[in-house]
C-alpha cells in the first residue's frame, strides 16, 4: 500500500489539487490511536477522529476501514501496551513463566475492557505480544518440549487466560456469564425435585461469590499438571 503524500485539505467526496492523483497522507498508528483517545466517547466516530486529525475522512478510511476497525485498532494497541509491561521469569522455569504469562495476558484482556467482549482481537502480532510469546517458547523448549507440544502448551495458555479474562468482564457488567445466567433460568423453570446436585452447587457458587481468581488458578494448575505428564512421556530428543 502506498504512503505517498497528498494535500491533506482535500475533504472526502472533493478532489484535491491534482484531481485523481496522490495518495492519503502518511499516518501512523499511534497518531491514529492518538486522535481517537482524544475524542469523547459520545462523539467517537471516522469523521471525529479524521478532524482531530486534521485529515479527511477518505484519508483515515485510507488506513482504518471503518469504525469497528478503529476500535480493533485501540484495543490491540492497549493490549500490547498492557503485555509490555509484564515480566517474566529469568530462571528458566517453565511452570513459573507459564503462569507468569497467563496472568499478563488476563491482565491484558481484563484492563482492555469491555469493548474486548465484542471486538475481535485474535491475531495480535505487535512486539510485546510475541516478545511474551517467544519467551515461553524457549523456556518450554529449553525444559524438554518438541516444537510440535511447545506450541500447543502456549496456544492452550493463551485461550484458558482470554476465556477467563472475557468471563470476569461479563460479570463486571452483568455479574454472571450468560451461560450462568442460562443455567439459573433453566433451573428456575425446572420441577424442584430435578437435578439437585446441579442445584446444590449452583447454590454454593452464589454463596461463594464469583470466585474468578480461584477459577482461573484451578484451570491454570490442571492445564500445567496435564503438561508435566506430557513432558514426562514424550521429552523432546536432542
Amino acid at each position: 500500500m502506498s504512503t505517498e503524500a497528498m494535500d491533506t485539505n482535500d475533504t472526502e467526496g472533493e478532489p484535491s489539487g491534482r484531481p485523481g492523483r496522490g495518495r492519503p497522507p502518511r499516518i501512523s498508528r499511534e497518531q491514529i490511536v492518538s486522535a481517537a483517545r482524544s475524542v469523547p466517547r459520545q462523539d467517537f466516530s471516522m469523521k471525529a477522529v479524521a478532524d482531530a486529525m486534521g485529515v479527511s475522512r477518505k484519508a483515515l478510511h485510507y488506513h482504518v476501514s471503518d469504525r469497528e476497525g478503529l476500535l480493533n485498532l485501540m484495543v490491540i494497541d492497549h493490549f500490547e501496551s498492557e503485555l509490555g509491561g509484564a515480566e517474566l521469569p529469568s530462571d528458566g522455569d517453565w511452570q513459573s513463566t507459564l503462569r507468569a504469562y497467563a496472568h499478563a495476558y488476563h491482565r491484558g484482556i481484563v484492563q482492555v475492557g469491555v469493548t474486548a467482549t465484542h471486538i475481535q482481537i485474535h491475531g495480535i502480532g505487535g512486539s510485546a505480544s510475541m516478545a511474551l510469546a517467544e519467551h515461553v517458547l524457549q523456556s518450554l523448549l529449553t525444559a524438554g518440549f518438541d516444537d510440535r507440544l511447545a506450541r500447543r502448551a502456549l496456544t492452550t495458555i493463551s485461550n484458558l487466560a482470554m476465556t477467563a479474562g472475557h468471563n470476569e468482564l461479563l460479570r463486571q457488567q452483568g455479574g454472571v456469564t450468560p451461560q450462568e445466567a442460562e443455567v439459573a433460568d433453566a433451573l428456575a423453570h425446572a420441577p424442584e425435585d430435578q437435578f439437585p446436585a446441579l442445584r446444590r452447587i449452583v447454590a454454593n457458587a452464589h454463596a461463594e461469590g464469583p470466585g474468578v481468581d480461584e477459577q482461573f488458578n484451578f484451570e491454570l494448575d490442571l492445564a500445567i499438571a496435564g503438561l508435566v505428564q506430557l513432558l514426562a512421556a514424550h521429552p523432546s530428543r536432542p
